[in-house]
């Protein structure tokens, strides 16, 4: 069970870390600070979910041994398979810490690189309306995106637990059949979604070569601008960054979960809008490096902005 649940509590341990905050938090609150308190709150969801899995193991198990006994009393009646797939999703989810760490292998045998951001720059002075966007944007980015992944491997763990129980159904049900090209899917999402910041920073590194986003803005034309005014403008820029950063998150976790549906048949999602809201997402997040490419093939390098790490 805590093998299981120690990555997922880790997510919601490093919130604090980074943000050197805890759940007696002391001083106004903050849309960052509710983020906090939703994390903490959900501190004991992983125990939760293990619990369920153990339970559902045992109760399998009881009804595997009642089918393979109503075989042997009636064999054309009761087939063994019956009994042998509950003893068999019975066994994984008893051993579902196994079976979370083989979804998440599968998509990153700890060689993909996650993805690293640099420091936000730009200060600002007063109360105008580049001074609040900073603040809003510092203030939630981090809680959210760590809530974010939090998110995710609770998703990926659940989403285990639910390929493990296709395990039940009959052939007859198609792609969420035990063999089906969706339940097949929901394994592969599941990795996905226990490894997303590997995931992101390998969709980076298929786009730009690399997984260190380089958000770091500097004007490259600063005539007749003093030193403040810079800051104010640079402030602006990774508000924006910020901004575009949270929409991408949002837009490549759903990219997975569309994928999945088209696999599992469903009429209201398409292959190419999962794949548009993962490299969508994956280009939003590295705004940063786009616009550097875009400024560098148009020749704007000396008019535009230069982003680095």
């Amino acid at each position: 069970m805590y093998k299981m649940t120690g990555k997922i509590l880790s997510v919601f341990a490093s919130l604090y870390t980074i943000l050197g905050a805890s759940s007696a938090y002391a001083g106004p609150a903050t849309i960052g600070d509710m983020f906090i308190n939703i994390a903490d709150s959900s501190g004991q969801l992983p125990n939760l979910l293990a619990a369920l899995s153990y339970m559902f193991g045992i109760t399998l198990g009881v009804l595997a041994i009642a089918k393979l006994y109503e075989h042997v009393q009636n064999p054309h009646q009761t087939p063994v398979w019956d009994g042998l797939k509950r003893m068999l999703a019975g066994s994984l989810f008893l051993g579902l810490p196994i079976v979370v760490e083989a979804a998440f292998i599968t998509m990153n045998n700890n060689n993909i690189d996650a993805i690293t951001l640099g420091t936000f720059t730009g200060a600002t002075s007063g109360t105008g309306l580049d001074a609040m966007m900073k603040a809003l944007m510092i203030n939630i980015h981090d809680p959210l995106i760590w809530l974010m992944n939090g998110f995710c491997y609770l998703a990926g763990v659940a989403l285990v637990m639910v390929g493990i129980s296709r395990l039940l159904k009959s052939s007859q049900e198609g792609p969420r059949g035990p063999g089906g090209i969706g339940t097949l899917m929901t394994f592969i999402v599941a990795g996905a979604l226990l490894s997303v910041d590997a995931m992101m920073g390998a969709w980076s590194s298929s786009l730009f070569a690399t997984n260190d986003v380089a958000n770091i803005a500097a004007l490259s034309y600063t005539g007749g601008m003093t030193a403040a005014e810079e800051d104010h403008v640079h402030a602006v820029i990774s508000s924006i960054l910020i901004f575009m950063m949270i929409l991408g998150w949002v837009s490549f976790i759903r990219g997975w979960f569309i994928i999945r549906d088209v696999a599992e048949g469903g009429h209201n999602a398409s292959l190419m809008a999962g794949i548009t809201h993962l490299f969508g997402g994956a280009l939003a997040v590295n705004l940063g490096p786009l616009m550097n490419v875009v400024q560098d093939t148009l020749g704007l390098t000396g008019y535009g902005v230069n982003f680095s790490i």
